[in-house]
């Protein structure tokens, strides 16, 4: 298999939009080479830290100001270090991503300015790779390999984007290679490539999504540099292609870790991996191909309808289908036009809706509209012609997920975890869309560094589920749940079980044991969804009057019908963290109905509130905080209460 499709300069030729795309790139990147410098003294720092503490808005990335970064959603301005050091992560990045855009001119037009522009920059990192300090995402530096910590990097701050860039340059290669580059490229391989290998190959340690990527870029380089021993290592060593697929996916299709945005971050790896090992005829086996096929397939299934993906865990907010469009890309390069992973990504670009970026780790795109993957692997496909696919209520059992469908109401349901790595505490949380509309949505976190992150975004009362005592559910344990067609019953023992001195996600701080009073609390949800809505019922089993909360929140382009002064206003619910910090507007709900609209869609919700409970109204933080969600918290202070919730949908 070539590495490009075989009418990959017809076919743009033909088209308007792939001809846009190629001018687009074009001017990005003769702006860039032209003024493009970079200094092996600087060093790098964490993506993570580039986000406003203020509102969990990412900082703006300007080539041209290195020390003013200024918040997206605030204008905040902040400056110095660590801001600096990101900065310089995300030129380098964008280095390598203009290097990649002027190998595919190259390979386009044959002018050798695009070729040289790519060399110049490839060049730079190649003669000056001994010349970067290996150094990791805490700021710290290490004398030699030998020495380091897990997670370093010397171009970048650490190894997962040192690997991103190792692929990048290979692609890059690829594109521009030719007899009379001989000295040049193996100027590359010996001194950038194989020290990348170097620095790579003992970070591959676990079964996780990072050295997922560090095992794609070693085989990268082991394809481009015909090292069969190496590739070797990479597809049967004890953390490699086949340990990580067949030990970290489930039998659902899904990573084991429980993030949407880290399944595909994955699947970006290990599929421009798979991708390569096809051009250079060292083919994946078809037990992990089937694998990486069965998890893209299932990915298509558990979106909602709107194509927007539900969100549980870390990532990023506001995911869709069109988000991880490049994934598919790649993968259909592989399994063909006519495969299932071919027509998903037809159904995927014609749908309406508009792709979401990422704000760190973004892949190659023209004006958010065209994958670069797309211009280089499938210009051919006829995008007309594609089959639609009935997306049904499935029960992910392995993955801890549930979804109901039917023709208007989607419900997602995350029921349990598979460990602590990038687990949010949540388990029985629910998502919700009607149609085209979010109703109710995860909405992730901001960068791991941001304040937000910790402070809100994991915590349970940002999620839809029971809070009890105020504090935070700590089991990272699986779940169980049954499915028809249109009722789902989930249950989770012991939610607030015995954990002491463990991390609850890879990142947060440690949390202590809880007491005695929350031994053996027991969750269990039964949601029924009809055509215009669905009903929540949610009991709680436990041996103590601890407060129990439950919590609702509605998306912030809803708004309360009615009259908000006529409400007893609320100071607080009793509790100063784990969330209870942030809410604002606190009000009482006289009753148990409440209504609320968007202009085009109303939503009726009817409590029934337990015996001794209170209904709550109040604005909690979106992602980020420019904007704020309904909330709406129902109070009991029984042994076993018993929270329901009926809610309508109906159509201006």
């Amino acid at each position: 298999m070539n590495f490009v499709n075989n009418n990959f300069k017809s076919a743009i030729d033909k088209s308007d939009d792939y001809k846009a795309v190629i001018k687009q790139f074009s001017e990005d990147v003769t702006s860039f080479a032209t003024s493009f410098h970079d200094d092996a003294s600087v060093k790098s720092n964490w993506g993570h830290q580039y986000f406003c503490n203020d509102d969990g808005g990412r900082l703006i990335f300007d080539l041209n100001k290195p020390h003013e970064h200024v918040c997206c959603v605030c204008n905040k301005v902040y400056k110095g270090q660590p801001y600096d050091g990101v900065w310089t992560y995300m030129y380098r990045n964008e280095a390598i991503v203009e290097a990649l855009k002027a190998a595919t001119l190259y390979y386009y037009t044959k002018d050798n300015k695009y070729r040289e522009m790519a060399m110049k920059i490839i060049g730079f990192y190649s003669d000056n790779y001994k010349n970067f300090v290996i150094h990791n995402k805490e700021d710290h530096e290490f004398d030699s390999i030998k020495d380091m910590d897990w997670g370093c990097g010397k171009i970048m701050p650490q190894g997962l984007n040192e690997s991103i860039l190792t692929i990048r340059i290979v692609q890059s290669l690829e594109l521009i290679q030719g007899d009379e580059l001989k000295d040049f490229i193996e100027g590359v391989k010996k001194n950038l490539l194989y020290p990348m290998v170097e620095l790579l190959v003992p970070q591959v340690n676990m079964i996780h999504n990072i050295r997922v990527w560090n095992i794609a870029a070693i085989g990268a380089v082991a394809l481009y540099c015909d090292d069969s021993k190496l590739f070797d290592w990479c597809y049967n060593s004890e953390f490699g292609v086949r340990a990580q697929l067949n030990t970290g996916v489930t039998e659902d299709g899904f990573w084991f870790e429980g993030s949407i945005h880290y399944n595909f971050f994955l699947l970006e790896g290990m599929i421009s991996l798979m991708m390569l090992s096809e051009v250079y005829n060292h083919p994946f086996e078809e037990k992990e191909k089937t694998i990486l096929n069965h998890m893209l397939e299932r990915a298509y299934m558990y979106a909602f309808d709107n194509d927007i993906l539900p969100n549980p865990n870390d990532g990023w907010p506001n995911l869709n289908l069109k988000t991880f469009s490049y994934v598919y890309h790649m993968a259909a390069r592989v399994f063909g036009e006519e495969s299932n992973i071919g027509n998903i990504i037809k159904l995927i670009e014609n749908g309406d809706d508009v792709r979401t970026t990422l704000p760190l780790s973004e892949s190659i795109y023209s004006k958010n509209g065209m994958a670069l993957e797309r211009l280089l692997f499938n210009t051919d496909f006829d995008y007309s012609k594609f089959t639609k696919i009935n997306r049904t209520s499935y029960n992910y059992q392995k993955s801890n997920f549930a979804m109901l469908k039917n023709d208007k109401l989607n419900l997602f349901v995350k029921y349990g975890l598979n460990g602590p790595s990038h687990a949010h505490p949540d388990v029985l949380n629910i998502e919700v869309a009607y149609k085209d509309v979010l109703i109710s949505r995860d909405i992730s976190n901001a960068g791991y560094q941001s304040a937000l992150c910790n402070k809100w975004h994991r915590k349970t009362f940002c999620h839809n589920t029971v809070i009890c005592g105020g504090d935070n559910i700590t089991t990272r344990s699986p779940g169980e749940a049954k499915l028809t067609d249109n009722k789902i019953v989930a249950f989770h023992s012991d939610v607030y079980e015995n954990i002491e001195n463990q991390s609850f996600t890879d990142h947060t701080d440690k949390i202590e044991s809880h007491s005695e009073l929350f031994k053996d609390i027991d969750y269990k949800r039964e949601c029924v969804i009809h055509e215009d809505g669905f009903e929540d019922t949610f009991s709680v089993s436990s041996h103590n009057k601890e407060t129990k909360d439950y919590i609702f929140h509605i998306e912030s382009q809803f708004n309360y019908v009615g009259d908000l002064e006529l409400l007893n206003k609320v100071d607080n619910l009793g509790y100063d963290n784990n969330g209870y910090q942030y809410l604002e507007n606190i009000v009482e709900i006289n009753g148990n109905e409440v209504k609320l609209s968007n202009g085009s869609l109303e939503l009726s919700l009817s409590f029934i509130v337990p015996v001794d409970g209170k209904l709550y109204m109040m604005k909690t933080m979106d992602n980020p905080v420019s904007t704020k969600r309904v909330s709406f918290l129902v109070r009991s202070n029984e042994e076993n209460p018993i929270f329901k919730m009926n809610l309508k949908c109906k159509e201006f």
